[in-house]
């Protein structure tokens, strides 16, 4: 699947998501001075190969909406674990960006373990080195976002 990141407006930027069968779906991302919650979910989908969550169901079908509209497929491949797993670690990400600076592995793990202890799901195991070319991604595709101007995008494949 072939995903489009582009820049827009000061309030929103704009999601492409294209399948392999050419069919597509897509929506508005909120700008927050960093990559695009979306991006980020993206990369963390991506290095942890997770097929579960939102990228992976959207691949399978799902549309996005407020909550994503399911086809039979899509359902099949949503698992909630991943789905509030990869949430937990996309939040945490976000966080660290905000703040400033790169990431870094003890924070991250602190903070996704808050978020899936108070979601009652299990901690994932996220060994460091898997954790540390996450970053180098997330940072190359942060900066690039941030260097867009209006009408400019960044895509990449899922």
């Amino acid at each position: 699947m072939n995903i489009v990141f582009t820049k827009d407006t000061e309030k929103y930027g704009h999601l492409k998501c294209i399948r392999d069968d050419k069919s597509a779906t897509e929506t508005k991302m909120p700008e927050q001075g960093v990559a695009p919650h979306d991006m980020i979910h993206f990369v963390v989908e991506k290095n942890f190969s997770i097929k579960g969550a939102f990228y992976g169901q959207l691949k399978a079908g799902a549309d996005i909406s407020f909550k994503l509209e399911h086809n039979e497929l899509s359902r099949e491949v949503a698992d909630r674990i991943d789905v509030w797993q990869t949430e937990s670690m996309v939040e945490s990400l976000q966080s660290l960006l905000w703040s400033g600076g790169k990431p870094d592995y003890d924070n991250f793990i602190y903070l996704t373990e808050q978020a899936c202890n108070s979601r009652n799901i299990p901690f994932p195991h996220i060994p460091k080195t898997q954790f540390n070319d996450m970053v180098l991604e997330l940072l190359s595709l942060n900066e690039r976002w941030k260097n867009l101007s209006q009408g400019q995008s960044i895509s990449v494949s899922f």
